[in-house]
């Protein structure tokens, strides 16, 4: 019998990280998701590989 469920993702994430935000912050983070159509995940994953390749061009 065929196996059901999600397709396996060719490159998953594996790791989590757990990080608080001030009220604020969450909510500044939340907007700006909806109005580019990011999710949370995807807007902080863009914010870390930005902040990644500013360091590495100073």
């Amino acid at each position: 019998m065929a196996r059901t469920g999600r397709p396996k993702v060719e490159h998953p994430y594996e790791h989590k990280v757990t990080v608080k935000f001030k009220e604020e912050e969450y909510q500044l983070m939340v907007e700006y998701a909806e109005v580019h159509h990011l999710s949370i995940s995807q807007l902080i994953r863009l914010g870390v590989e930005l902040q990644m390749k500013q360091q590495s061009n100073q």
